[in-house]
């Protein structure tokens, strides 16, 4: 008997919700064949079997939610036992040149529990720093909320409700990927503090270019600011690092693999371009395009959406000069690409755009974030320089 354990995701995933099972009890099944739809905090994904076999027993439920590592599934199959799970199976080795950046003398507060159990926390205006955990590995659930509510005075204290909406409101109840969303945004304000810095870049070379090979190779605009960001990651590594909240200190990441934005009709949905650095820019432009279609199809991979270090977003071709990105956590830094525009630089009109780079400020200091965005920003005014890269 095959028991398949809910595998690894993504960076920093610890749950997922079982939105649809595509195969019931009793049905037989081949390798690779897709079983179940999994939302995670990045989009809904589909998950195959490993094995071939027989579906034996269903674990969880449709609309349940459970951890990275929990059973779902029994497969009666010929070709392996239970001793052999996805959990064997890595998402992602680390290379032993990484480096784990350590924070020294720093007090942040850090507690073992999921999203789900975070959400309640806050809905019962609980500090969850306060509740003793009793869950497996110190985590707490949801029945430690509830305990630490009767032993308290918190009990005594009823939570206001909110007003009965008027004629015409409406409830907006979140849900689905939005919960995810909501969910992992939250976390990302709650634990790291923001700071942005802005900078103007000029964009005539980078249209210039692209008018230039517009009749032999496709290029997007996005994949300028890619290959920019991974670039400057060689002067200023600790931008492109991951946040270890249990340790409390930072993975400088030496693969560069970096998120792109994309506004789907699923929701806001994060693909990711691994090794960019070693890619020129008609292969990143071509991979971001068939990336972001099977986004809008809703049939992206878990290979296309996990394991991002760096993200970037692109708001510029809907509208606004201005914005402050959230950090897509763990991650420790996003840019953001707002619309194109006109401003008075060196007391010359300059056509370009506005780039706002956020930052974990535990991490990363702003004098560093400065230096790194002019980096970006001398690449991107001369993209000549690194078409072929």
């Amino acid at each position: 008997m095959y028991t398949l354990k809910l595998p690894p995701i993504g960076e920093g995933i610890q749950e997922g919700e079982i939105v649809k099972w595509d195969v019931k009890e009793g049905d037989t099944i081949k390798k690779d064949q897709d079983i179940v739809e999994v939302m995670t905090d990045k989009i809904t994904v589909r998950i195959p079997a490993p094995v071939s076999g027989k579906i034996s027993k269903i674990l969880v439920p449709e609309g349940k939610t459970v951890n990275i590592g929990d059973p779902i599934v029994q497969i009666d199959s010929p070709d392996e036992s239970n001793e052999v799970t996805t959990e064997n199976k890595p998402v992602e080795e680390q290379p032993k040149t990484e480096q784990v950046y350590s924070v020294n003398n720093e007090n942040i507060p850090s507690v073992k529990a999921t999203p789900s159990v975070r959400a309640y926390a806050r809905s019962k205006n609980v500090d969850i720093l306060k509740v003793k955990p009793t869950g497996p590995d110190g985590r707490i659930t949801k029945d430690d909320i509830d305990a630490y509510l009767k032993n308290t005075t918190a009990q005594k204290t009823e939570v206001k409700k909110p007003e009965n909406p008027a004629a015409g409101d409406e409830i907006f109840n979140v849900s689905g990927i939005r919960k995810v969303i909501f969910d992992k945004m939250t976390k990302s304000k709650q634990i790291m503090p923001h700071f942005t810095v802005t900078d103007f870049v000029e964009t005539q070379e980078i249209q210039k270019t692209i008018e230039y090979y517009a009749k032999k190779e496709y290029l997007s605009f996005t994949s300028f600011f890619v290959k920019a960001c991974t670039i400057a990651f060689k002067d200023f590594p600790k931008l492109n690092a991951i946040y270890n909240e249990n340790d409390k200190n930072y993975t400088i990441k030496k693969a560069y693999n970096i998120g792109v934005a994309v506004d789907s009709p699923y929701g806001l949905t994060v693909v990711v371009i691994k090794d960019a650095d070693k890619k020129d820019l008609f292969t990143i432009s071509k991979e971001i395009k068939d990336l972001a279609e099977k986004a809008r199809n809703n049939t992206l991979t878990l290979d296309e959406v996990r394991g991002s270090t760096f993200s970037i977003t692109n708001i510029g071709a809907i509208g606004g000069i201005m914005s402050t990105p959230v950090i897509n956590y763990p991650e420790v830094a996003i840019l953001a690409v707002n619309s194109r525009t006109t401003a008075i630089i060196n007391n010359e009109m300059k056509t370009g755009l506005y780039l706002t780079l956020a930052c974990d400020h535990r991490l990363i200091d702003g004098a560093e974030a400065a230096r790194y965005l002019q980096r970006v920003k001398e690449i991107l005014e001369h993209p000549m320089a690194f078409i072929g890269d």
